[in-house]
């Protein structure tokens, strides 16, 4: 508010404007999404190495439409069950994984290799045009102390080499003055570098080069003249295979090209826009940091200029074309004026050839022009099997037994379930880590190894009971003295109808796919009528020929108290799940339940975001954060569970939260029913009476 100045009563009026009592903060809705949220493990075309929550039109255009294509290198179970989660509307956590073996990111170093050396001087007309005698040749008048240079394209194929990214130094090149025995320098100066891993980014590229008046009706003339700086432009390009035709990738504004200056701090006397090429070139076609936006990658994640080399160079050729400037030079001697050298394609803006400094053509050199093409190169896939994949797995799951592991972030890692699609043992028992620390996931595996046998009976039995024993390590709570519950181990194997591929798989599809269904839907709500409890949703629908179908009843029992699942016939032509358990031990619990289960993994979620929000609150009684507390968290349960549940919040201070002052504590109830299994029947027969 502005002084108010009463000096004396002298009639006036001190306005003092307009306050805003009108205004309010608007809440935040906590983010929704799939209570059902696989994470899947891929080997990708391209895309982020961070764990992305995607749709399957997401997932397309950031991993690469190949990464879903069956028949390409890249897929193996985890891929079709990835699709099959797509196809019920359920997204999924991708975490793409990359071998040890694969190649560095796709990179291209674009040099200036120059040769200091006599340059021929040529007769020129008054347009500053070369003359040319009768057979075409240049007439020659003379020389001149200049610079003949070529541009050169090169990359490194080394994690080693890309290290050095930026750090490139100034090398040999490859040409000679013949007279005194000169050579060549080669100087850095852009250097770009894929976004993503794998050699898709070979087929990543950029054309640059400069206009003049002959190619541009509105040559920036008055940026020129201001800013003292010549205009570029460049375009990204991007081919389907290295046998392909480029096309040009528009910028995040529709433009085909982006107008740059290698000229640091310029900005636009027009339009008053950045125009520094390492300033904005790369965030015309990213977003990746602003998440009022949706996020999009580039095909170029890093770019260096090498300013020191530029700053050398252009010094350099203006000294040399000094004794040459007349009234079609864009500069005058002055050295602020390096920046109007045009030293990618060596002309002025009215398209006249610099004297002293020479552009040639050489062994690996390019030209740069609007139908020039440069591409990235050096990048592979390395092994995309499935032993690498469970290899890779294996080693990533100890993340989640790491406290300090980004992993146990809940507010971005926020998958709740993974299956074991046919992963080898030892993945299977490291897929177990996924409970170990956090309570909000829970983790079904597999009998079913898709590069083993199919087992029989035994075998099956002997496995879950190994499987068993590692979820047991992994208790639900030791403070409570509640043995593991948030695991499940699911038997049989067969091949998931209408897919192209054709491999046998295990029966954790069948579960996965009927989860998607029930629990899968973004808005977080359970959908009614797709429970999978009971028939109909019990029966198996979308596997076939599956691997054990008739289960004796002592191996039933068996099979039971370690926590196997299994299906059987449910009539002549189908099979369904009699129960899907839970390896909790007590079947008088609710917590032997899979989808009781589920329902408790969301709960936490729900009160670790009612953390997010009250967090550092200060200014509301105890009472009132027990109330906003239990809100909270009935307006994240009410109506998303299909009437399944009886949800209680209960928050309160107990005489330690009173006494320290800075905690408060929040038990949620769930009263949830017990799952029926065993059904006891007789028949009655009575005398009919009547005649």
């Amino acid at each position: 508010m502005a002084s108010i100045y009463l000096i004396n009563a002298a009639p006036q009026v001190q306005q003092l404007g307009t306050r805003d009592l009108s205004t309010t903060q608007p809440p935040r809705e906590p983010e929704q999404y799939a209570q059902h949220l696989p994470k899947c493990f891929l080997f990708a075309q391209k895309g982020p190495l961070s764990p992305q929550l995607v749709s399957g039109a997401e997932a397309e255009l950031m991993f690469g439409t190949q990464t879903f294509d069956l028949r390409s290198k890249f897929a193996n179970h985890q891929t079709v069950f990835t699709k099959a989660m797509f196809a019920e509307g359920n997204n999924v956590m991708i975490q793409r994984m990359i071998a040890d073996d694969a190649g560095p990111e796709a990179n291209v170093l674009l040099s200036l290799d120059v040769l200091p050396t006599q340059v021929d001087l040529y007769q020129r007309d008054a347009s500053g045009a070369i003359q040319r005698d009768a057979l075409g040749a240049p007439i020659k008048i003379g020389t001149t102390a200049g610079y003949k240079a070529m541009w050169v394209a090169s990359h490194t194929n080394s994690k080693t080499g890309i290290e050095q990214f930026g750090q490139v130094g100034v090398s040999a090149g490859s040409q000679t003055d013949v007279a005194t025995g000169t050579q060549s320098q080669r100087y850095p100066l852009f250097e770009f570098k894929a976004s993503f891993l794998g050699e898709s980014g070979n087929n990543s590229g950029f054309r640059i080069w400069a206009p003049t008046q002959d190619t541009e009706n509105n040559m920036p003339t008055a940026m020129m003249a201001k800013e003292r700086a010549y205009p570029f432009y460049v375009s990204m390009i991007r081919r389907a295979d290295s046998s392909s035709s480029p096309k040009v990738v528009q910028s995040q504004m529709g433009d085909q090209y982006v107008s740059v200056v290698l000229k640091e701090g310029v900005i636009d006397p027009i339009t008053d826009r950045e125009m520094f090429m390492g300033d904005i070139l790369l965030n015309q076609y990213q977003n990746v940091t602003d998440p009022a936006y949706p996020k999009v990658f580039g095909d170029f994640g890093a770019m260096a200029i090498y300013q020191e080399n530029l700053d050398e160079l252009l010094t350099m050729f203006l000294a040399a074309e000094a004794s040459h400037i007349d009234s079609l030079s864009d500069f005058t001697s002055d050295p602020a004026d390096a920046y109007l050298f045009n030293l990618i394609s060596g002309v002025s803006s009215q398209n006249v050839p610099y004297h002293a400094f020479q552009l040639i053509d050489g062994s690996g050199s390019v030209r740069l022009t609007p139908f020039s093409n440069i591409f990235a190169n050096g990048a592979s896939d390395g092994s995309v099997d499935n032993v690498t994949l469970g290899a890779l797995v294996k080693d990533y799951m100890e993340g989640y037994l790491d406290p300090n592991s980004e992993l146990q972030e809940l507010a971005l890692n926020i998958e709740s379930i993974i299956y074991d699609t046919g992963f080898p043992l030892q993945t299977k028992y490291a897929l177990a880590d996924f409970i170990g620390l956090r309570k909000d996931t829970f983790v079904v595996l597999s009998t079913f190894d898709v590069d083993g046998p199919v087992m029989n009976q035994p075998e099956e039995h002997s496995l879950a009971v190994a499987l068993r024993t590692r979820l047991q390590m992994f208790p639900e709570s030791d403070y409570f003295g509640t043995p593991v519950m948030r695991g499940m181990i699911v038997g049989r194997s067969g091949v998931l109808r209408n897919s192209q591929y054709k491999g046998r798989l295990p029966l954790t599809f069948e579960v996965g796919i009927k989860a998607a269904r029930y629990m899968g839907a973004g808005d977080g709500r359970w959908k009614n009528g797709r429970n999978f409890d009971g028939a109909p949703g019990s029966v198996v629908e979308n596997m076939t020929d599956i691997s054990i179908t008739w289960v004796p009843t002592t191996v039933r029992n068996k099979n039971w108290s370690v926590g196997l699942n299994w299906v059987q016939a449910f009539d002549r032509r189908s099979f369904f799940f009699p129960a899907l358990k839970t390896v909790y031990n007590d079947d008088t619990s609710v917590l032997n339940s899979f989808i009781t289960a589920m329902a408790c993994c969301a709960l936490n979620k729900v009160t670790a975001a009612a953390w997010r929000n009250f967090s550092g609150v200060s200014g509301i009684s105890n009472a009132q954060l027990i109330d906003r507390t239990n809100a909270f968290i009935k307006s994240q349960t009410q109506g998303r569970f299909d009437d399944r549940f009886v949800i209680e919040p209960a928050a309160f201070m107990t005489d330690t939260d009173i006494l320290n002052g800075f905690s408060w504590t929040v038990p949620v109830k769930i009263y949830a029913q017990n799952m029926k299994t065993v059904m006891v029947s007789y028949i009655e027969a009575y005398r009919a009476t009547g005649a």
